[in-house]
């Protein structure tokens, strides 16, 4: 068993204490980490600035849950409830984000993660040891108090979803809050008491403003809700077809099969004997027809379930779309849409005035205002009371050394790793679910949590360093 003494003198305010790895983030990313390392007797420590360990679960937006069915969103070794026959063909169980907490935690206590965390604790900087051995110096605060840990091995567990809230900075925006109007996050919008009585504008296109949407023009005592968005992204309906589950297709050997056909091989591990047929002269063009044909079939068909026309019509064909904003849509969304209870407008806000927000409108698709298509002027004024920006959030390596920050490229969509783990360039450092999404996180993070452990207790090891580049580059060039 792992002895915790160490941990128990970082907490009564020790300086320099020197343990195996330390974790950043304690939702299920980082304590399925703490769990894989624990199973092999390797000390860790999980820091994470809130008072409870769950991450995103332990708080969000009114109304946030799970999209997809609770038997595809589970830690693998601590299945969400007993298996059933039945509710492994046909999962169409949702958990709301307080049944999520709860389990969670109920894991923690399980796996008796609980000696491992320092929450309420703020993690400062990475910085490379100064005794010149492998691995960082963490620097953190916790009660007002700064200290130091040395590690062998550092791991971000901080999820997609925690850097600093991503709120526009809206000319105009003094003025609208001067005269009674506030601007917030979607992670704000805690309480949906925050609509009642008033006019609400949502920015965004993706599930956290469509969620927010919905709860807003489902209360019976706010004003009329209106959506905003620059782009639409393809849904995905809970039941293709309206009877087959969509994991089936979506989440499958075969979906990704299908996917391949169209797009080519994933670089990094697909199978090559794809990009071979593709490339034959007759055979691959049959291919490449009849895959652009079953995939506009499934365009439409989506489109038919989920009301994929006029506005909230996607640009990007759906499997360019899907894999990078994927998600399940609330058949909800539909039904206030043709019941009128929301107007949608494509376009921008470009600024704010008295009681107002301007929007600058899709040239070519107008808006979807009470049950007709109408093109908008250039500009149009639409009243708000409460601006909700379902906008992302900003990710930051503001804690790594500059020169670790330089080596590894940071993109505008994140960066580039081995695995989607560990950066080529920064030895000692690995990322767990906090550069990559996918429908079933919790076990994208498992099998990143276990990856790791192997490589720290040298189970495994990883190619050089132009190996893992050589194949980074390739999957950029890919994607």
């Amino acid at each position: 068993k792992i002895k915790h003494a160490i941990l128990d003198r970082m907490r009564g305010g020790d300086e320099a204490k020197e343990i195996a790895v330390g974790i950043v983030g304690a939702g299920v990313a980082g304590l399925q980490q703490a769990r894989a390392l624990k199973a092999r007797g390797i000390s860790c420590i999980v820091f994470d600035l809130a008072p409870r360990p769950g991450g995103l679960w332990r708080e969000n937006y009114v109304s946030y849950g799970v999209q997809v069915p609770v038997q595809l969103y589970e830690f693998p070794d601590f299945p969400y409830r007993p298996r059933s026959v039945l509710a492994d063909l046909f999962p169409q169980e949702y958990a709301d984000g307080a049944m999520m907490q709860e389990y969670i935690e109920r894991y923690v206590q399980h796996f008796e993660l609980e000696p491992m965390l320092s929450l309420r604790t703020r993690v400062l900087s990475l910085q490379r040891r100064a005794d010149g051995k492998a691995g960082w110096t963490i620097t953190y605060s916790r009660n007002g108090a700064t200290s130091t840990v040395q590690v062998d091995y550092a791991v971000i567990a901080t999820g997609m979803y925690s850097a600093p809230p991503n709120v526009p900075e809206y000319p105009g925006a003094s003025e609208f809050v001067a005269s009674g109007g506030a601007i917030i996050h979607s992670s704000k919008y805690t309480d949906g008491a925050l609509a009642e009585g008033k006019r609400v504008l949502v920015v965004g296109g993706a599930k956290s403003a469509i969620d927010i949407t919905i709860d807003s023009a489902t209360r019976g005592k706010s004003a009329r809700s209106t959506l905003v968005f620059r782009h639409a992204h393809w849904g995905t309906p809970r039941l293709l077809a309206w009877f087959l589950p969509s994991q089936y297709v979506f989440l499958s050997r075969l979906g990704q099969l299908l996917v391949s056909l169209k797009q080519g091989a994933y670089p990094a591990g697909g199978p090559r004997w794809i990009d071979t047929l593709k490339a034959l002269p007759i055979l691959g063009w049959i291919v490449s027809g009849v895959m652009a044909l079953a995939f506009r079939l499934a365009e439409e068909l989506i489109a038919l379930q989920l009301g994929h026309y006029g506005e909230w019509r996607p640009s990007l064909p759906m499997v360019c779309d899907l894999y990078g904003y994927g998600h399940v849509l609330s058949p909800q969304f539909r039904q206030l849409r043709a019941r009128k209870q929301f107007d949608t407008v494509r376009g921008e806000v470009v600024r704010l005035a008295k009681g107002v927000a301007i929007i600058k409108a899709d040239p070519v698709r107008g808006c979807f205002s009470r049950g007709s298509y109408s093109k908008l002027a250039e500009e149009v004024a639409i009243p708000c009371e409460l601006i909700v920006c379902a906008t992302g959030f900003r990710k930051t390596y503001d804690y790594l050394p500059k020169a670790e920050l330089a080596a590894l490229d940071v993109q505008e969509d994140g960066v580039y790793l081995y695995r989607h783990i560990f950066p080529p360039a920064v030895p000692d450092l690995a990322f767990c679910g906090a550069e990559i999404a996918t429908m079933t996180n919790i076990m994208t993070h498992a099998i990143h949590a276990e990856y790791i452990a192997r490589v720290v207790a040298r189970e495994l090891a990883l190619p050089t360093r132009e190996q893992m580049q050589r194949e980074v580059d390739t999957v950029r060039e890919w994607k």
